[in-house]
């Protein structure tokens, strides 16, 4: 029989290398769970095939491109990158004619500052004119909301020699103020702007080269860029961010030439509104080309070569990224493409979805 003794050595033996055996596991639990983490970093599970909700889309609608340069990639890294799969598709609602549409264009108009009857060379397009000393001018399509206000500073000489601007922070502030007090500053237009200063050169509006020496100044308002969150992060860390770019990548949904008159019916001299409506609540995610693919339509003379940069030669592209496309014309969805920069201000694009889900023409 074990005396007292003995049996607290044992005892005290099992307590030992049971706690070695614990915490020898408990490592190797660690660990075990570690390498798994780490093989799936390495292989991740096959995300679900994209949703493709809205059916087979309409073509991404560029205008036609005849000239373009001979292109030549010149990468960073010396080859394209690799993209996503996939990427969101968004509703962007198509407007439609209305019995409503005639009040909202007058009540457009008149906050804009013109008062009397329109002239209708169309049911759908209106024109106002003002017997003002700026000849004052508005044409509006009245079901998708875009105009154009002109004005002719040139009959008030006195308009270009009133350009004291402080700051492009006042100007942006006091246009982007005056866009939403007449109920035309959505919040997805806030935010990426562009200024443009410009001087009275014989009667003609020419780039100045500051703030301090310009008589009016342009401002372009763009769309935000459209942030992709990371699921995983708790903090909601943007993985990705996407712009939009136009037509014209240089010209804003909303641009607006301001003088430094005080005078509202004299500031704002040129206005052209394009913006239209998307619904980000409502998109789906939709297989997209590989950006080798992308270019390799773009090299064979597919895609569209913007009118901005150089249209015959030889150019280098530097820069290839996703993006959105804001298109000129109301667009029933707004559409991925692939953006490609290159030297001279030249940008290319090139729709991204699969073929497969493009309507056939």
């Amino acid at each position: 029989m074990a005396t007292l003794t003995e049996a607290s050595v044992v005892a005290r033996k099992a307590i030992k290398w049971g706690g070695i055996g614990f915490i020898g596991i408990t490592i190797l639990w660690y660990i075990g769970v570690a390498l798994l983490d780490y093989y799936k970093f390495l292989n991740p599970p096959p995300l679900p095939p994209a949703g493709a909700s809205f059916g087979v889309l309409p073509g991404v609608n560029f205008p036609g491109s005849k000239d373009r340069p001979k292109m030549s990639l010149e990468l960073p890294t010396g080859a394209v990158p690799a993209f996503p799969d996939r990427m969101r598709v968004y509703w962007a609602p198509t407007k439609r004619s209305g019995f409503a549409d005639a009040d909202t264009a007058i009540d457009t108009a008149t906050a804009l500052g013109f008062l009397f009857k329109p002239f209708q060379p169309t049911e759908t397009d209106y024109i106002w004119t003002n017997q003002d000393q700026l000849s004052s001018k508005l044409e509006m399509n009245i079901v998708s909301g875009h105009f154009v206000l002109s004005r002719r500073w040139q009959n008030n000489p006195a308009l270009a020699t009133m350009g004291n601007f402080l700051s492009d922070k006042q100007v942006i502030t006091e246009t982007e103020n005056f866009i939403k007090r007449i109920g035309l500053l959505n919040d997805d237009a806030v935010g990426v702007e562009k200024v443009t200063y410009l001087k009275n050169d014989a009667s003609k509006l020419v780039s100045a080269l500051s703030l301090s020496d310009a008589d009016f100044v342009q401002l372009d308002l763009f769309r935000k860029n459209i942030d992709e969150i990371d699921p995983n992060s708790k903090s909601k860390e943007i993985k990705a961010s996407y712009p939009f770019y136009r037509t014209d990548p240089s010209k804003g949904l909303i641009r607006i030439v301001v003088s430094g008159s005080k005078i509202q019916n004299e500031k704002i001299v040129y206005m052209d509104y394009q913006y239209t409506d998307i619904d980000y609540a409502k998109n789906s995610t939709y297989p997209i080309k590989t950006g080798e693919e992308a270019w390799s339509e773009l090299s064979s003379g597919g895609g569209f070569v913007t009118p901005i940069g150089p249209r015959i030669g030889e150019i280098k592209i530097r820069r290839v990224f996703l993006g959105y496309y804001d298109s000129n014309e109301n667009q029933k969805y707004a559409m991925p493409i692939y953006i490609f920069l290159g030297d001279q201000g030249f940008t290319a694009y090139v729709s991204a979805v699969i073929n497969e889900w493009i309507e056939k023409k």
